[in-house]
């Protein structure tokens, strides 16, 4: 594994369309990705029309006609008007779960049948097995309680998330509707004279180009894509909205600026031709997502938007989990890596214990470690993650975690001080800006929602300055 891995860094960097073991699909045959719709990451189940566009120019404002009619030709017979009948309207969206026209919709509540509780019966009788929540609520459309009686009983409990159930609902209902998801055309390039506004999710779509959202719902699809590479980015950029002294610590700024010197390299005279950046990757960075899992179905330019926000440098996206799967789903064994662009995806299947020692050495000014809602103190993952930590934290490279929810941080936080290493603290824990506007429902207890990335903390294994004898 040590060879293969080697052999990636000196992978060409321009323009690679093609797996050495398996291949990536083209913009039309990636259009309609899955992702998982049980936890709060993406749903396997939801189709998303995933497609690049060009940027506006104002020579193809002038060619509007022409481009039209070349739309109308292209799009006339393409899969999404050709292949695939809307199965829904773009209204009504609202349909109570047993009684959708979508059958992956009613399989659901059969799943919240069967594995559900009442919480009036959870409240009433604590040490007995509740009654199956068959009541659909008219508001919301989910079925919350065992009774009408019940629901009515528990209904003062139910209104702090009935409003958020209801949202879930149209939301799944529209991304299953078969409907042109224009949301979905990203961006390419950026023009060498456009800045960048990583503020807020409003401000960064605005200023890369994006389609305008016309509605919420667009946004919170949107969002519940891209929250991994921007989240990324977002932290790394030199443009990143979290400040010293606000969110880093001083260690923080310390590491980011390795990291940013690496990914901004001065740029020369005559380092980029015409109107576009410099596209040729002078630096590898390295991004290792661990306990991977949604994010490694991304399809690949989804990711490449984070590849356009730092033109000269490239990436290898290093996917590391049991759960590690590509997109594509075209390879076969536990470790398969691909090319696009200026990124390398690596996926491997195994413990991260196992993969440390192929991956090393490790760089600060090139490798970065990010947690996407790892589970640290979860009782189900929390043994999986005690031989990783010190691992990590022995590169002293930055580490950055994501949590659903505040009580997610807060737990992983916990068991990362009361592990006994020692750390530094390189962002203060806080809301995440690129978080899913997305809302997630935990299916067997419907009161708990919860959003991807919610969270964002950092650290790193503790270094000790170096200081004369003299002055001890």
């Amino acid at each position: 594994m040590a060879s293969r891995l080697r052999s990636l860094a000196n992978a060409p960097h321009q323009a690679l369309r093609h797996s050495t073991t398996a291949s990536f699909p083209t913009a039309a045959s990636s259009t309609r990705t899955a992702i998982s719709a049980t936890s709060p990451r993406l749903s396997s189940s939801s189709a998303f029309a995933l497609v690049p566009r060009r940027h506006l120019s104002l020579r193809s404002w002038f060619n509007a006609k022409k481009a039209t009619a070349v739309a109308n030709t292209t799009f006339g017979n393409d899969r999404f008007s050709s292949q695939f009948e809307p199965a829904l309207e773009e209204k009504p969206l609202f349909y109570p779960l047993s009684k959708s026209p979508l059958a992956p919709v009613r399989q659901k509540a059969e799943w919240i049948h069967s594995h559900g509780t009442c919480p009036v019966c959870k409240d009433q009788h604590p040490t007995e097995k509740s009654q199956p929540p068959v009541y659909e609520c008219p508001d919301c459309g989910y079925p919350t309680h065992c009774s009408e009686d019940h629901y009515h009983q528990g209904k003062h409990n139910h209104q702090h998330v009935c409003s958020t159930l209801r949202q879930v609902n149209e939301d799944e209902h529209d991304l299953r509707s078969g409907r042109r998801l224009k949301e979905f055309e990203f961006p390419g390039r950026q023009h060498r004279d456009e800045a960048v506004n990583l503020s807020n999710w409003d401000t960064f779509l605005y200023t890369r180009g994006f389609l305008s959202m016309n509605s919420e719902r667009s946004m919170r699809h949107v969002s519940h894509v891209l929250t991994y590479p921007m989240t990324v980015a977002s932290v790394l950029h030199q443009s990143s909205p979290y400040q010293l002294g606000k969110d880093l610590t001083v260690e923080g700024l310390k590491s980011l600026a390795a990291l940013r010197h690496t990914l901004h390299p001065t740029r020369l005279a005559g380092s980029a031709s015409g109107g576009e950046l410099k596209t040729t990757a002078t630096n590898t960075v390295r991004v290792f997502c661990l306990g991977a899992r949604a994010e490694s179905q991304l399809p690949p330019h989804v990711w490449s938007q984070l590849a356009y926000l730092f033109p000269s440098t490239a990436f290898q996206i290093h996917f590391v989990g049991p759960d590690a799967i590509p997109a594509t789903r075209a390879g076969k064994g536990d470790h398969q890596h691909m090319h696009f662009e200026n990124m390398t995806f690596v996926y491997d299947k195994s413990r991260y214990e196992a993969y440390h020692a192929e991956a090393g050495p490790f760089n600060p000014y090139f490798d970065v470690f990010f947690l996407f809602s790892p589970g640290l103190a979860h009782p189900a993952t929390k043994g999986m993650w005690k031989p990783t930590i010190p691992l990590l934290l022995d590169t002293k490279c930055a580490i950055f975690g994501t949590g659903f929810n505040q009580t997610d941080v807060e737990n992983d936080l916990q068991e990362l001080e009361t592990c006994g290493l020692e750390m530094d603290w390189l962002m203060k824990p806080r809301d995440n800006v690129f978080k899913s506007l997305k809302h997630e429902v935990n299916v067997t207890d419907l009161q708990q929602t919860a959003q991807c990335n919610w969270g964002l903390w950092g650290i790193r294994g503790r270094r000790y300055d170096v200081r004369p004898s003299d002055q001890e």
